[in-house]
């Protein structure tokens, strides 16, 4: 009976430990092993990692919060969030991954906007994964923080997640960006059944002593 406990409580840790370890992982709940994107949380105070005219533009950057902001920022309590605020036209934030053609993605990121856009002053964001178009916002209000989510097929072998952005008159912020592959249903099935076998075979070993 003791063995049967002590077995039970593994697997039990197992589950829990996998639990914590989605719950404390920088960016949404992806591990670092699985997230595609590196920097995902700007942790390094900076835009390595990342490519594009954002990463040179003098109204953008890092900071570790922004006052303007309605609600708290950073998102979700981390250290670091990027600003992009191009101003009189468009900058481009940029990762490419090597992708798997028809292998569905789970893409995640979180979004704010500091001001509300006042005419003749413009703001735009808008969000790609290769040829899909994720979001799309323009002369858009101030609001809190808002964690988009999108999966989408990958067409190509390599496949570039954008960003493009102006705010004439304040600033987005970026934070908490995700790229994973979108486990299979029949391997998570596959995976909990075989976890169960086990523990059925275990029992009834248990209860013969």
């Amino acid at each position: 009976m003791k063995r049967y406990i002590t077995f039970t409580c593994i697997v039990a840790c197992f589950f829990f430990a996998a639990a914590q370890s989605k719950a404390n992982s920088v960016c949404n709940g992806v591990s670092s092993a699985n997230n595609l994107v590196g920097n995902c949380a700007f942790g390094t105070d900076d835009f390595s990692d990342w490519s594009g005219t954002a990463t040179t533009d003098p109204f953008s950057g890092i900071d570790t919060g922004d006052p303007l902001a309605l609600g708290s920022t950073p998102y979700d309590g981390l250290t670091y969030e990027a600003y992009l605020g191009a101003i009189g036209g468009t900058d481009t934030l940029s990762q490419t991954f090597a992708t798997t053609v028809g292998q569905q993605y789970t893409i995640e990121f979180a979004l704010l906007n500091d001001t509300s856009s006042v005419n003749p002053y413009v703001n735009s964001f808008a969000a790609d994964f290769g040829s899909s178009a994720l979001l799309s916002l323009s002369d858009a209000d101030a609001d809190e923080y808002t964690l988009y989510e999108y999966t989408v097929d990958a067409t190509s072998s390599s496949t570039t997640l954008s960003f493009t952005e102006e705010n004439d008159l304040g600033s987005w912020e970026l934070d908490s960006v995700s790229v994973e592959a979108t486990p299979e249903p029949d391997s998570l099935l596959l995976f909990g059944t075989g976890l169960l076998a086990l523990v059925g075979v275990a029992r009834r070993r248990l209860s013969r002593r």
